[in-house]
């Protein structure tokens, strides 16, 4: 599976009702100066963020910091521009792909994606008119829903191509073993909830 249909694939999944609309992509076009405002103070709060946090910090190397931050720029950049085009897909799908070589973890990602919309509101409703800030900020969450749908869908297609790759299992062998996991995660679940609730109500 190419860039091109893994991006096409994942998008097949999202309700339209997430992906950016071309009304929306004119929305941050028209707010642009908001973002190249805020553009320092985030990036240099986002590397804040993960090197002051001890479950984060050890994804990266504080040497290679400002060529962190340079990707994160480039990434701000075009994504304020407002151009969410088949490219811009493909290139988010990328990102998961980049993820999985340096072992980022889809819950880190989405960590990191909830404190740049937390930064961004909180600045939004600062500077701009109430009506205009919550619009942006509906695109902005709009964006974190479909760009991390991209991003982990991606992390995870890609894992399960190498598997298949490396042990030469067919897809429905696969998914045998990955049933047979899930149903005895199922029971150790109902198991733990069960002895939950027991335990609630005997206290």
């Amino acid at each position: 599976m190419d860039l091109v249909q893994l991006t096409a694939t994942i998008l097949q999944k999202l309700p339209l009702s997430s992906l950016p609309t071309v009304e929306d992509a004119a929305l941050i076009q028209r707010n642009r100066a908001f973002f190249e405002q805020h553009e320092a103070a985030l990036i240099k709060g986002f590397y804040d963020e993960v090197f002051g946090d001890t479950h984060l910090k050890h994804y990266l190397d504080s040497a290679q910091r400002s060529q962190r931050e340079e990707t994160l720029r480039q990434w701000y950049r075009v994504t304020t521009h407002g151009s969410f085009d088949e490219a811009y897909w493909q290139w988010q799908v990328f990102v998961g792909i980049v993820h999985v070589k340096h072992g980022i973890s889809n819950s880190s990602m989405m960590g990191m994606w909830r404190w740049m919309i937390s930064f961004l509101q909180e600045r939004l409703f600062l500077s701009l008119p109430h009506e205009e800030a919550q619009a942006v900020l509906t695109v902005l969450q709009k964006l974190q829903v479909s760009v991390s749908s991209l991003i982990v869908e991606s992390y995870l297609l890609t894992e399960r191509e190498a598997i298949k790759r490396v042990s030469g299992l067919k897809d429905k062998i696969l998914d045998r073993f990955i049933h047979i996991e899930i149903d005895a995660l199922l029971v150790q679940g109902r198991r733990c909830l069960t002895n939950s609730v027991i335990t609630s109500e005997v206290a």
